[in-house]
C-alpha cells in the first residue's frame, strides 16, 4: 500500500480508490490520509516525477520529483518482496538533485533522518519515500 501511495505521489495524479472507505482497517487510512506524502501529490509546481535509475536486474529503482519550494521527493522503490529491510545509496546526481546537502525526511515515518551530503543512504523497507530540502 505505501508502494503505491508512493509512486501515486510521484505522478502528481488525482487519487482514486475503489474500496469502501468506511471499512478501510485503521492502517490502511493512516497510508492513504498521511498528509506529508499528499503534499507532494498536490505540491503546487505540478511537475510529474520521473524514474532516474534502474539497476540491471530490475530489482529496485530510484524516483525523483522536484518541488515547488525547491525540494525535491524521492522514492527508493524495491521490488522484492522479502519484507526485510535493506540499504541503498543514491547519489545526487542520480537524483538530479542540484545541491551538496540536503535535510532528508521519511515522509512515512514521519521524521527526519538528518542532512546528508552528496547522497541518501536509506534502510529501504519494500517501498520508501523521502523528501529532501535544500
Amino acid at each position: 500500500s505505501q508502494t503505491q501511495m508512493a509512486i501515486w505521489s510521484m505522478m502528481a495524479a488525482p487519487l482514486y480508490m475503489s474500496n469502501d472507505l468506511r471499512t478501510m482497517e485503521q492502517w490502511q487510512k493512516e497510508i492513504l490520509m498521511n498528509q506529508e506524502v499528499i503534499a507532494v501529490d498536490q505540491d503546487p509546481l505540478g511537475k510529474q516525477g520521473l524514474r532516474v535509475f534502474q539497476d540491471s536486474k530490475k530489482h529496485y529503482e530510484f524516483w525523483s520529483r522536484e518541488l515547488h519550494d525547491g525540494s525535491y521527493a524521492v522514492v527508493m522503490y524495491r521490488k522484492d518482496s522479502n519484507g526485510l529491510p535493506k540499504y541503498y545509496t543514491a547519489t545526487f546526481e542520480t537524483l538530479k538533485i542540484p545541491a551538496a546537502t540536503a535535510l532528508v525526511r521519511d515522509l512515512f515515518l514521519h521524521r527526519d533522518l538528518g542532512v546528508m551530503s552528496k547522497q541518501i543512504t536509506a534502510s529501504c523497507r519494500p517501498v520508501g519515500l523521502a523528501r529532501c530540502s535544500k
